[in-house]
This record gives C-alpha cells, sequence and structure tokens, in this order.
C-alpha cells in the first residue's frame, strides 16, 4: 500500500492501488485512524466511488432475485381473511403481520379464488372445468389396462377438446 509522499515541488501527492495514477491527497478518502500510515485509503475516490456503484449493481441484482415463497401457514392466514378484509387490506395486514414479508394484491386475489396455492376442493373443481385435447385422450389409452371404451366412456364429452 504506497504511503502519501511530497514531490520536489512539495505537493503532496498518493498514488492509487487501483488505477495507479498519482493524484493529490484531496482526491482520496480519510481512512480509519491507525489503519494506514498516512491515514488515507489506499483507492482514489473515482475508483472507491466506481467499486461502491459496482456493489450495488450486484446488490440490487440479488435483491431483485430473491423471492419470498410464501408457507402454508401465510397461505392459511390469507385465506382466513378472504370475507374478512378486501385483497388490498389483506396485503397490508400481510406485512404488518410478518414484518419481512411484502406480498402484493394480485397474489392475495389469486390466492383467493385459487389460481395460486389452491385448495383440493379448488383443484377438483379446476379439473373438472379443463378440457383435454383428443391426442392426450389416444396418448393416455396405451398407458391404460381394460377396456378403451370404457375408458372414453368415463370423459364426457365436455371435457374432450376436439
Amino acid at each position: 500500500m504506497p504511503a502519501a509522499f511530497y514531490d520536489d515541488e512539495g505537493n503532496h501527492l498518493k498514488a492509487c492501488t487501483k488505477c495507479k495514477i498519482t493524484q493529490p491527497v484531496t482526491e482520496y478518502y480519510r481512512h480509519t485512524a491507525g489503519v494506514t500510515k498516512d491515514g488515507l485509503q489506499p483507492r482514489c475516490r473515482a475508483c472507491t466511488l466506481a467499486n461502491y456503484r459496482e456493489q450495488n449493481a450486484r446488490r440490487a441484482k440479488k435483491r431483485k432475485q430473491r423471492t419470498y415463497k410464501l408457507s402454508p401457514h401465510h397461505v392459511e392466514w390469507i385465506r382466513e381473511q378472504q370475507h374478512k378484509l378486501s385483497t388490498r387490506q389483506t396485503a397490508k395486514a400481510f406485512a404488518e403481520k410478518f414484518h419481512a414479508m411484502k406480498i402484493n394484491p394480485v397474489t392475495v386475489h389469486r390466492i383467493f379464488t385459487g389460481e395460486l396455492h389452491p385448495t383440493p376442493e379448488q383443484q377438483q373443481n379446476k379439473l373438472d372445468k379443463t378440457t383435454i385435447s383428443i391426442y392426450d385422450v389416444l396418448e393416455r389409452v396405451e398407458n391404460i389396462t381394460g377396456s378403451v371404451e370404457d375408458y372414453i366412456e368415463t370423459l364426457s364429452d365436455k371435457k374432450i377438446k376436439y
């Protein structure tokens, strides 16, 4: 770590460890007392700020990638609020109850309707309403044991998409 020095003209200078440019000591931040001989950071202000910007960008990217998965306890609590509070009020109350987590009102609505984390009843209703392609039916016929006619008769005509 190069220490600050005086040149022939009496200017107080220091060389940056990152960019290797010799600059006046006014271009360096102070360092904690006793860490360096001259009491200045080893990198110049421009290199230090560039490093901070890079770290912040990297951390922001990680923060954006971080997702909080809802536990069954969270989902159950949200369902309990369905007829008590509106979706916005539920999202706000969720953030107050579970301090580190925030939830979007759209997510609350999707839990209420069963699009996310459906209950077994909601899942069965969803399966009853879905349609199956005739090609999928024909592929499944190969894997079943028993009569093909019996399998096709168990499917309602409304469920099969031709």
